[in-house]
């Protein structure tokens, strides 16, 4: 009785390998920008959750004082910040909130002001798509 072939060799070929090695590159190639983009959106909300309790604490200053505290500090942060917080012209009747990355972003800086006005900055021009930025916030 023969059941086979005993002398064929059992196991993977290389073309079959080297399919499950594209796959998976293919998998990365597509995995990880998606992940570093959302990783990024999670920074980003960490900034405007930061900038409008900031903000939140000049008004009750505000209500308290009847005056902005006049004040250009970076503002502290819990952990180790992705954005660093600022108070920029702040005067006794105004103050803008600044949230200027740490490392490159596409949407650049976040500004929040008195009168809840919110934009973002890349360097000295707006940068692209300020409402994709602060959008549903």
């Amino acid at each position: 009785m023969k059941y086979g072939n005993v002398s064929a060799a059992r196991g993977f070929t290389l073309i079959e390998l080297m399919i499950v090695v594209v796959v998976i590159a293919v998998l990365a190639a597509i995995a990880v920008p998606n992940y570093t983009q959302y990783v990024q959106r999670g920074y980003r909300a960490q900034a405007m959750a930061s900038l409008l309790q900031d903000a939140n604490w000049m008004q009750q200053q505000f209500t308290i004082n009847n005056t902005y505290p006049a004040t250009t500090a970076v503002l502290p942060q819990n952990g180790s910040p992705k954005y660093s917080i600022t108070v920029n012209a702040s005067t006794a009747s105004s103050f803008t909130l600044w949230a200027t990355p740490v490392t490159n972003d596409k949407c650049g800086t976040f500004t929040l002001d008195n009168t809840g006005l919110r934009s973002t900055q890349s360097g000295t021009t707006p940068a692209a798509a300020s409402a994709d930025c602060w959008a549903g916030r």
